[in-house]
This record gives C-alpha cells, sequence and structure tokens, in this order.
C-alpha cells in the first residue's frame, strides 16, 4: 500500500507547514542570514553567528514546554507560534540592526519550537498502528524542506537580497495560512484536575528503557554527528580531494538517498518491527564502516560512493529510531515526549561540534570520523546482541499500556 494514500487532508496541510518552514530555516540560517549581514548590511559576521545561535539555543530551550503546551492545548499553540516567529521575521526585515537580528532570531527560534513536536503528533501519533510508514513522511517533508532551502536560495541570492528575503517572508506565511486547516488530534484534554509541567516528564524519564538505553543513545547518535560537523568541509577538500562544487554533489548524494529510503525503510520496519533492533544494528553498523572508509579513499568516485551508503544507512536508523521512541513515550503527552527526546538530541548536536575541532586540532581532521566510527560501532553491536524487547515489556506506564506493544 502506498504509505501516503491514507493521509487526510489535514495532515497534508500539516506537512507542508514543516516542509515550508523548514525550507525558511534551512534558507535564512544556514545560507541567507551571513551574506546579508556581511555583503548587503556591512556588519561583522559576529552578527550572523549570535543570531544563527540564538536561534537554535532557544528552540531547544523552550521546546519541551512548548511540547507540554501542545498536548494540553493544541493548534493555537502552533499558530501563537507561527505568528510569532513571522513578526520576527518581519521585524529582521524593517530593522535590520545587530541587536535586532539577534533578539528577532531568538523569538524565531521560541515560536518555531512546537512545530516539530505538532507534526509528529497529528501525523504519525504513537497510538495509530502502521504509524512508521507516516514517520518517514514527516522525515522526508522536514529534511526536503531543509534541503531545499539551503540549497535553493543559493539560486535567487543574485537575484537580490530584498527579493530573496521577501520571499523567505512569503514563504512563512503561507505555511502561517495553512495552519488552521491542520488536524486537532492533540490538545484540549479535560483531566478534571490540574496539570502541571514536571507530570509528562516524570511519566517518560521513569521509564527504564528510556532512561538507561535511549537517553544516552539519543545524545551519542547527534554528538557523533557534530563532531563532524567543522571539519567535514576541511576533510572533503584536503583528504576527499573534492572541489567545492563536488562538496556539494556529495552532500547532496547523501541527504537524497537518505530521503529516498525512509518511505521503503519504514515500509519494511512496519511490516518487521519484531525484528527492529536488527535494523538499528544493521544501520548504526553501515553508519560506522562508513565512516572509517572515508579516512581512507581518496576521490570522487570513492567519496560520492560513501555518502550513498551513508545515506542509507541514515535512511534505515531514522524510521526505526523513532518506531523505538514511540513505544516509550505515552500517547497521551506524545508532543511532549518527542520535544524531550529533541532536546536532548540538540544537547548532543551543540557539544559536538566543539569537540569535534579540538579532537582534529590535536590528532589531525581524519581524526573526528575514526572516534565517531568507534562510538557508533559498540551502538551497533548492542543493537544487534542485546534482547531490547524483555526491557520494553517489561516497562509499562501509567496510560495501561505496555511500551512493548505493538502499535
Amino acid at each position: 500500500m502506498v504509505p501516503f494514500a491514507n493521509l487526510s487532508r489535514q495532515e497534508w496541510y500539516t506537512l507542508s507547514v514543516l516542509f515550508c518552514t523548514e525550507l525558511v530555516r534551512g534558507a535564512f540560517f544556514l545560507s541567507f542570514l551571513p551574506v546579508y549581514t556581511v555583503k548587503h548590511l556591512g556588519l561583522p559576521v559576529t552578527a550572523a553567528g549570535l543570531a544563527v545561535s540564538a536561534h537554535y539555543l532557544t528552540e531547544t530551550a523552550f521546546k519541551v514546554l512548548a511540547g507540554w503546551h501542545f498536548d494540553r492545548l493544541g493548534k493555537p499553540v502552533l499558530l501563537g507560534g507561527l505568528g510569532v516567529s513571522f513578526l520576527s521575521l518581519c521585524t529582521m526585515r524593517l530593522w535590520p540592526h545587530p541587536g535586532v537580528l539577534v533578539a528577532a532570531s531568538a523569538v524565531l527560534g521560541l515560536g518555531f519550537s512546537p512545530v516539530w513536536p505538532a507534526a509528529m503528533s497529528e501525523v504519525a501519533p504513537v497510538d495509530m498502528p502502521g504509524r512508521v510508514h507516516r514517520v518517514g513522511l514527516v522525515f522526508a517533508a522536514w529534511l526536503g524542506g531543509a534541503g531545499a532551502g539551503l540549497v535553493g536560495v543559493n539560486f535567487i541570492l543574485p537575484k537580490g537580497v530584498d527579493l530573496t528575503f521577501s520571499l523567505l517572508i512569503f514563504l512563512w506565511a503561507a505555511a502561517l495560512a495553512l495552519s488552521p486547516f491542520i488536524g486537532v488530534r492533540a490538545g484540549g484534554k479535560e483531566t478534571g484536575r490540574k496539570e502541571y509541567f514536571t507530570e509528562p516528564l516524570v511519566q517518560i524519564l521513569s521509564n527504564r528503557a528510556a532512561r538507561y538505553i535511549l537517553v544516552p543513545s539519543m545524545f551519542l547518535q547527534t554528538f557523533c554527528a557534530g563532531l563532524l560537523v567543522p571539519v567535514l568541509p576541511l576533510f572533503a577538500q584536503a583528504r576527499l580531494g573534492l572541489s567545492p562544487g563536488q562538496y556539494g554533489i556529495f552532500l547532496l548524494a547523501g541527504g537524497c538517498t537518505a530521503i529516498t529510503c525512509f518511505l521503503p525503510a519504514g515500509f519494511l520496519i512496519g511490516r518487521w518491527e519484531a525484528r527492529l533492533r536488527q535494523f538499528l544494528g544493521a544501520g548504526f553498523a553501515m553508519g560506522a564502516l562508513c565512516l572509517a572508509a572515508l579516512t581512507v579513499v581518496r576521490g570522487p568516485a570513492g567519496a560520492f560512493m560513501t555518502a550513498v551508503f551513508l545515506g542509507t544507512a541514515y535512511g534505515v536508523i531514522l524510521p526505526a529510531w523513532n518506531t523505538l521512541l514511540a513505544r516509550v513515550i505515552p500517547p497521551r503527552y506524545q508532543a511532549t515526549g518527542w520535544s524531550v527526546f529533541t532536546t536532548i538530541e540538540g544537547l548532543g548536536a551543540a557539544l559536538g561540534p566543539a569537540t569535534g575541532s579540538f579532537i582534529a586540532r590535536q590528532a589531525g581532521l581524519a581524526a573526528p570520523f575514526t572516534v565517531t566510527a568507534l562510538i557508533l560501532l559498540p551502538i551497533a553491536l548492542f543493537y544487534l546482541f542485546y534482547p531490547l524487547e524483555k526491557l520494553l515489556t517489561s516497562t509499562g506506564n501509567r496510560e495501561g499500556k505496555y511500551v512493548g506493544e505493538g502499535p
């Protein structure tokens, strides 16, 4: 069955909101803002760096709180967040001063914080049968939007920064206009008593599988990715022999392969969910071997082939990993649960680049790749051989449903 055939119109609207907002974020913060601040406004590059850091720091800091409010109130939280973000973009457009750029970028991060938990809760709720196919669609919208923004804005920038900025604002306005039409699966839960912010956090993190396996694993995964961020462009040129254009193709090869693999991998995981840990183990093992291979391959052909295998590994890991996470997230607090886990992943991604830079400075450009492979390989062996299902089925949530049950 085609996985997107069963999506409702409201769910398509939700995916469109995610795609548009990620496109604008990727275009604005990763490609447009450095050029806009330095070449157009004549400001130092530190203004752009501070604005980018403020955005992602604020998003990470408020994501759990945004997810909790979305669980309780639903659509108004998303509408309010997108509206605040739209105003912050307009503010940066009208008053392009360093302090305004940093403050408005931080506000944009606050406004964006409910988008991801809202998309996962509405399109792929944890208690929906066959949700693994939908997880692939959510990730395709996320990565597709971010990649389209990162790459596509460079074709528009030569036509003028004013036109580019206006187009980004228009795309965010389109996402805001679509948001009233999304579904209302989350929110509006009457409990008969006052609920506190700490309740879902305690319930989720009291789960032994989450505390002893998932939290350390998700931190290490994004920490490993962060290790490579500051050295990858330099490594591609100095060790792989890639030109800047070939480096772009290298990134596209890996990213497009990952997006292409999401749906078929999700289909296979949905059919053989009992073998979830084998999918995870195989994905992490392939990723570790590919990163180790990058330290010895030379030239574009070997680099592109390795990028394709890396993208395949990522395309298998993501739907399998999120299927595993769904087993420990209570349906009542699913937006909060996704927010908690993505916040932990964000901490790993934040600490990784600084560590990767230090390792590269001390031991060379190839060292972060070797360290990453040495971290991922034990994770792969753990998932391949540890009886994970026993821990999952032995840990229940307070809703009365065991987390090891199928969806």
